[in-house]
């Protein structure tokens, strides 16, 4: 193996390694977390809240975001 081929390989393999790792992990999201409508002064704002705590915020009013991803 040519010394440039090799130097390609030790840059380019960990490089793609990398990007991979990153992409993964972005499409995950919040590992645990839930994304809601949380109703604060007279108005919805979505935050992000852990999934054990979805129940209790829908119970005082908060809603789930619609099937576009949107607040009310």
């Amino acid at each position: 193996m040519t010394h440039a081929r090799r130097l390609l390989l030790s840059i380019a393999l960990p490089a793609i390694i990398l990007l991979s790792i990153v992409a993964t992990a972005a499409a995950a999201g919040h590992a645990g977390k839930t994304e809601i409508c949380h109703f604060a002064n007279h108005k919805y704002v979505e935050i992000s809240v852990s999934n054990n705590a979805v129940p209790a915020h829908l119970r005082h009013g908060d809603e789930l975001l619609d099937t576009y991803g949107n607040c009310p």
